[in-house]
């Protein structure tokens, strides 16, 4: 009778423990299914929610930026903050701007270096953006003129700032100078597609200024405007240039602007230049 309960007790436990083991079996396999999200098609298997539909990604990857992402508002990509970039990527930029910000060209020798040469200056000295992707600047490997297409296409920079939109701004309307800075963005983006491009705004003028040319504080304000839009409708990054040239009333500081009162000092581009070195893209 002892004999017949002992064997009794031995098959439930028997039973039990092989219950068990398939529970854990089961349990188990339902876990890597739930924590992997299964695997990919090509056999590469994704941690929790970093699988291909997930939108991250290496920050360092494809030359995507110093520290990676971007701030935006209502679309407008504008330049992240990031570690000190240094000097180097600095000397690296190109920079597409009228003559107002000319001082850019003698930056890099103030370090002993010609790396920051590749400077694109107008040939006839206005830069005005309703014109800007036909005007002709002077292409500094040999001197010759060239559209700012044609001077990407050759270059293919890796980073081309863009700075400009001053010159003749009095006489031209919203739809033009939108237009116009549209199509020569347009242009850069097709002749060189791997250009990263950035768009600043521009630096007012002094409280003092008395040009003749009709330039204003307001004025200006409602161009830098007109480039955000630009920005926001092309894809490129926006450069917050007057929030670093301009006072609290929107005026350029006189430390930073040309005996004139309109042109960027070389105090001014060392200031931009700062902005940059912490803004890397």
């Amino acid at each position: 009778m002892n004999n017949g309960i002992s064997g009794l007790k031995n098959i439930i436990w028997a039973f039990a423990i092989v219950v068990s083991l398939a529970a854990l079996v089961i349990g188990l396999i339902v876990t890597m299914v739930l924590r992997y999200n299964g695997e990919a098609p090509d056999g590469t298997m994704y941690l929790g929610d970093a699988g291909p539909s997930s939108g991250l990604e290496d920050p360092l990857s494809d030359d995507s930026g110093i520290d990676g992402g971007q701030s935006s508002s209502g679309g407008l990509m504008e330049l992240p903050n990031s570690q000190d970039t240094g000097l180097e990527y600095l000397f690296n930029l190109s920079f597409l701007c009228d003559n107002s910000f000319s001082a850019v060209n003698s930056f890099g020798a103030n370090f002993g270096s010609t790396a920051s040469s590749q400077v694109w200056l107008p040939a006839g000295g206005t830069l005005a953006a309703a014109n800007a992707s036909s005007t002709s600047i002077i292409y500094p490997q040999d001197g010759s003129e060239k559209t700012p297409g044609d001077a990407a296409g050759l270059y293919e920079p890796s980073r081309l700032v863009i700075y400009l939109g001053s010159d003749q701004l009095s006489g031209t309307t919203a739809e033009n100078f939108i237009s116009g800075y549209t199509a020569l963005i347009q242009s850069v983006q097709s002749s060189s597609p791997n250009t990263k491009i950035i768009c600043c705004s521009i630096g007012s003028v002094t409280a003092a200024y008395a040009g003749s040319d009709g330039l204003s504080s307001e004025l200006i304000a409602q161009a830098n405007d007109w480039i955000k839009q630009v920005c926001t409708s092309t894809g490129v990054y926006y450069a917050d240039l007057a929030s670093v040239l301009n006072d609290d009333e929107g005026h350029l500081i006189a430390e930073y602007a040309a005996e004139e009162g309109r042109s960027i000092s070389a105090a001014g581009i060392n200031k931009v230049m700062d902005y940059f070195r912490m803004h890397g893209i």
